[in-house]
């Protein structure tokens, strides 16, 4: 029987660690997920089915946080894009008020219109076909708000049906 000798002895070197981070953007609380992302909700409250006037809403809950949707992107990225589809009844309800989408009530024929801007001011609406460049994000890849901000503008002194009024938009962040 061969018995091998006992040798003590070293191996020393190196290993090499990696990651490679790629530019981009999430919603504040969300996995990083780049399709399926809940943007949130433009919830416009409860009002009475005779109101007339201005209510306005902003984009909040986006991905299960509170408040308003934040959106965190890269230091890297200094501009993004975003489009707001039209939405299901475009077009719908303008006998009551202004409005390039709309929301509606149920399966009726019965449509609130509303409007989307970038701007909380209201003055600078989403096309309803093409989306909208240029927005600038903080250089310092800190959360910023999501820039969607929904108004209806009722004119008519009408009754609605009551029930609860919906639409879905489809939203595309671009970076």
């Amino acid at each position: 029987m061969l018995a091998w000798p006992t040798v003590a002895g070293t191996l020393t070197g190196t290993l090499q660690s990696q990651i490679q981070l790629t530019a981009g953007c999430v919603i504040a609380g969300s996995s990083g997920n780049a399709a399926g992302v809940n943007f949130g909700l433009l919830d416009f409250g409860t009002k009475p089915s005779t109101f007339t006037g201005i209510v306005n809403a902003t984009a909040s809950g986006g991905e299960g946080v509170s408040g308003p949707t934040q959106i965190v992107c890269s230091p890297d990225v200094l501009g993004i894009s975003i489009q707001v589809g039209p939405g299901s009844y475009a077009g719908q309800g303008n006998t009551i008020g202004a409005g390039s989408r709309a929301m509606r009530n149920g399966s009726t024929a019965a449509y609130i219109p509303y409007d989307v801007f970038r701007d909380a001011g209201h003055s600078q609406a989403y096309p309803t076909g093409a989306a909208v460049t240029g927005i600038t994000v903080p250089a310092n890849g800190v959360a910023f708000a999501l820039p969607i901000y929904g108004q209806i503008n009722k004119s008519d002194p009408s009754a609605l049906p009551a029930g609860m009024y919906t639409d879905t938009l489809q939203i595309t962040l671009t970076y």
